[in-house]
């Protein structure tokens, strides 16, 4: 995200870019883990493609909002490198936020998931909605 200028709006912009992009990382990290835990389990697999379709969904969310914010024209005022970089944020944040009512979905679908949720570091999965309001 390249801007002309630093202003005190365009930085927080950055950082909530930078804030949502670690909660996606997050999730996809988190998603894995699930992933290749419930594949221990035969009665588990269904739980394991489904969570593999909702990571896949995201990569692929990722992947094209990555590509449409470079084939878009460059902005030349500061005033729309901003709204840019606050409508990417708020693309982001609304897959975020898709991710997670998905995965609270399998998780309450799936008692493994959700024992071995409970053992794992809760820290890792927390809400970006705190951060970006």
């Amino acid at each position: 995200m390249s801007q002309k200028t630093a202003s005190y709006e365009s930085m927080k912009a950055e950082h909530a870019w930078m804030v949502v992009s670690d909660q996606l990382q997050q999730r996809n990290n988190v998603l894995g883990r699930c992933i290749a835990h419930l594949e221990r389990f035969p009665a588990e697999t269904r739980m394991a493609g489904r969570l593999m379709v909702l990571r896949y969904h995201l990569k692929m969310s990722l992947r094209q909002l990555t590509q449409s914010v470079h084939t878009t024209p460059r902005a030349t005022d500061d005033a729309q490198i901003l709204a840019r970089q606050w409508q990417h944020v708020h693309q982001l944040f609304f897959l975020l936020r898709q991710i997670d009512a998905e995965f609270n979905r399998a998780t309450d679908d799936s008692a493994t998931l959700r024992t071995w949720l409970t053992t794992q570091n809760s820290r890792v999965y927390r809400s970006a909605l705190i951060h970006l309001n």
